[in-house]
């Protein structure tokens, strides 16, 4: 009977101990979490990145958020694309008009004004370059997608300088070649390629200027000691 009475004991004692554990465990990880709740606006948004996803977010802002809808439907008509004419290869390139650190559009060489001037004349070459797509490939995604791109345009010259506004009238539009079917869809191909492309680009310069843009209007609202937000 001692025997069997020492051994409950020490299960008790066990059982006691290995509670103890838990709950010093639970406080350690709750105490964790609201050290990393409490960050400042200044750490929150200096910590963001042009060249990063993993800050993405919804948004309400309607430049970014037409950018990023315009981007997906790109992407779907191109894989429609692709779908429809699998045998067409990419014989023919058309550069993204974002396409080197010179454009001012990527981390390290990043300028405001550059960049919006470069997606501003890039989004002008895409609207006259989809009338090309339209005459190519029926598709009910296609007015759609010339309608928003009209849309994004007008919303990024919003963004600019009325001195860097560029004219219209005087971007220059490439002759696209259309001496034979194959030619045109191969034509057709690299357009919705390169413009999703430069999408993507515009969509990540875009969301980082709108980003930092309300930044700079909420600092002169702000005390100059800036506190952690709870």
């Amino acid at each position: 009977m001692g025997g069997l009475g020492n051994s409950s004991i020490l299960s008790l004692i066990l059982l006691l101990t290995f509670f103890i554990a838990g709950s010093l465990i639970c406080a350690l990880l709750a105490a964790t979490l609201s050290l990393t709740e409490g960050k400042s606006i200044a750490y929150v948004v200096e910590s963001g990145d042009v060249s990063g996803d993993e800050f993405e977010a919804k948004t309400d802002n309607p430049v970014v958020k037409t950018a990023s809808l315009l981007q997906e439907e790109v992407a779907i008509l191109k894989a429609e694309f692709n779908s429809n004419f699998s045998d067409v290869d990419d014989t023919y390139d058309i550069k993204s008009p974002i396409n080197s650190i010179s454009d001012g559009c990527f981390p390290g060489n990043f300028n405001k004004s550059r960049c919006l001037k470069r997606i501003a004349t890039g989004i002008l070459q895409y609207v006259k370059q989809m009338q090309y797509v339209k005459e190519e490939f029926q598709s009910t995604l296609v007015d759609g997608i010339i309608h928003r791109t009209s849309t994004l345009q007008n919303l990024v010259k919003d963004l600019q300088k009325p001195k860097d506004r560029a004219d219209d009238d005087k971007i220059s539009e490439d002759i696209l070649p259309k001496d034979s079917q194959w030619e045109r869809k191969t034509v057709t191909k690299a357009i919705l390629r390169s413009f999703d492309q430069f999408l993507i680009d515009a969509h990540r310069a875009l969301r980082h200027i709108t980003r930092t843009r309300k930044f700079g209007e909420r600092r002169h609202q702000l005390p100059h000691e800036l506190t952690p937000l709870n």
